[in-house]
């Protein structure tokens, strides 16, 4: 029997709100979030990320906060692109 290497990859900040996005779409269903948002972390590892994170950072339950602030950036963007095309 051989013990299989363990493979970490840090959690970007990116990578937190994307998690906190799953659950907010999948609810507590980890398998689901493991196969469609996370295929390369463990369905546990997610479940653990979450609570834990959760627990040490309230700003991590803010992301409306952020997705404002980045629909805003897109729009003005967006706003940008017209204003090009429109030239």
């Amino acid at each position: 029997m051989h013990a299989q290497a363990s493979q970490y990859t840090k959690w970007e900040h990116s990578d937190e709100l994307k998690l906190k996005q799953a659950v907010e779409k999948y609810g507590n269903n980890w398998d689901a979030i493991h196969k469609f948002v996370f295929p390369e972390r463990g369905a546990i590892c997610l479940k653990n990320k979450y609570y834990t994170k959760i627990h040490q950072n309230k700003a991590f339950e803010n992301t409306n906060e952020l997705n404002k602030s980045e629909q805003m950036v897109m729009d003005f963007v967006r706003q940008i692109l017209e204003t090009q095309q429109n030239e």
